[in-house]
């Protein structure tokens, strides 16, 4: 491949993502994906598409979530009927689950302010919560009920997103770690890997936790690893497939397993599965669903999670550098925000109309000129 207009440094979700709608505003792109540091954060995810959880009434990034999880019912069957890979989107609704009257409160006082600005979420009584999910516990003192949200396969999901991109065009080239940018004064032209230098006409920086880590930016970059930590059980025999949040984490079904997720932890870039977190979603996998207490782990892992100071991800060009470009950051919300992530990139980069307020994940944020 010559020179191509985008780097892309990252091959998961987001990087990805990015790559595919670029290439279909005719950009050339090459993605440069390491794949060999531990902790990925997209096939360790549970693929939620739950914008409103612990969502704020001035939330700036609620409405791109929303936007996030609409994109999947069209972009999933496309890319289905593309590749032949199908993500299994589950748009079934998702249960805020309360406990405590506490709980009962600020949900019902969410659900308040969310029908205010017209997004649909209801508050279903503790009968209305066993009728939909039988096996919740009887201690359930009702739910919000995010009726449009839901969840995908992310491992599937990306792989369709590879699959697309290249037959795009896309150039994905494995093995390859970025250690630093190439710059001429205010300019990005290209990047420094582990295999020599590569020339590119712009840097997308879509590298998770290691975004940071990257040499030459132009001041540090504020994205830090958040370890999640999750494990499988064996689903309840005759429990409808669903998905239940409470304060303590979340359970939903794959398959025949009921995965339960997900601590946040800082631990630098130590993606290790530990006791103590094992033992605390055992004990939100058995508060949901008491069927659930006791059953054996079948399987349990961690991810690093790209984090920001302020919960939102940074998306767009740097303020300063010259065709250095961001898409990090996204936290537990990468799944989410990686196809409307992917929207914006493109819109910016091929200079087309976009309908966001993209100031709350503006990457200027955080510097001030």
């Amino acid at each position: 491949m010559s020179q191509p207009d985008v780097i892309i440094v990252g091959g998961g979700i987001v990087g990805l993502a990015c790559a595919r709608e670029l290439a279909a505003c005719e950009a050339s792109v090459e993605v440069l994906d390491d794949g060999t540091r531990p902790g990925a954060a997209t096939p360790a995810s549970a693929g939620l598409l739950a914008p409103f959880h612990n969502a704020k009434p001035d939330d700036p990034v609620l409405t791109l979530s929303i936007r996030g999880r609409d994109l999947y019912r069209e972009l999933v069957p496309k890319l289905r009927d593309e590749t032949g890979i199908d993500a299994h989107l589950w748009t079934g609704g998702i249960l805020h689950v309360a406990f405590t009257q506490a709980e009962v409160d600020r949900i019902r006082g969410a659900i308040a302010w969310q029908r205010q600005q017209g997004l649909i979420t209801d508050w279903l009584d503790a009968h209305d919560v066993h009728q939909r999910a039988p096996g919740i516990s009887r201690k359930a003192l009702g739910a919000l009920l995010g009726a449009e949200d839901g969840a995908l396969d992310p491992v599937a999901f990306m792989e369709a997103l590879r699959v697309s991109a290249m037959n795009a065009g896309v150039q994905i080239t494995q093995g390859q770690r970025v250690d630093s940018l190439v710059r001429n004064h205010d300019r990005v032209t290209g990047v420094l890997t582990t295999a020599g230098p590569r020339s590119a006409g712009a840097v997308l920086i879509a590298a998770g936790c290691w975004s940071g880590r990257i040499a030459g930016l132009p001041r540090p970059l504020t994205v830090e690893p958040i370890r999640g930590q999750m494990i499988a059980l064996e689903w309840p025999a005759g429990e409808p497939t669903g998905i239940a949040v409470s304060s303590a984490g979340y359970v939903l079904r794959r398959g025949d397993e009921a995965l339960v997720g997900s601590t946040m932890e800082y631990a630098g870039f130590e993606p290790s599965v530990t006791v103590d977190g094992v033992t605390r979603l055992l004990d939100a996998a058995g508060q949901l669903y008491p069927a659930l207490d006791g059953r054996p782990v079948r399987r349990k892992w961690a991810g690093l999670r790209p984090g920001c100071p302020d919960g939102r991800p940074i998306i767009g060009p740097d303020p300063v550098l010259q065709d250095l470009w961001y898409a990090t950051g996204h936290g537990r919300s990468g799944i989410l925000l990686a196809a409307v992530t992917a929207e914006i990139i493109a819109a910016l980069y091929c200079k087309q109309p976009i309908e966001h307020d993209l100031s709350g994940v503006s990457p200027s944020r955080f510097w001030a000129y």
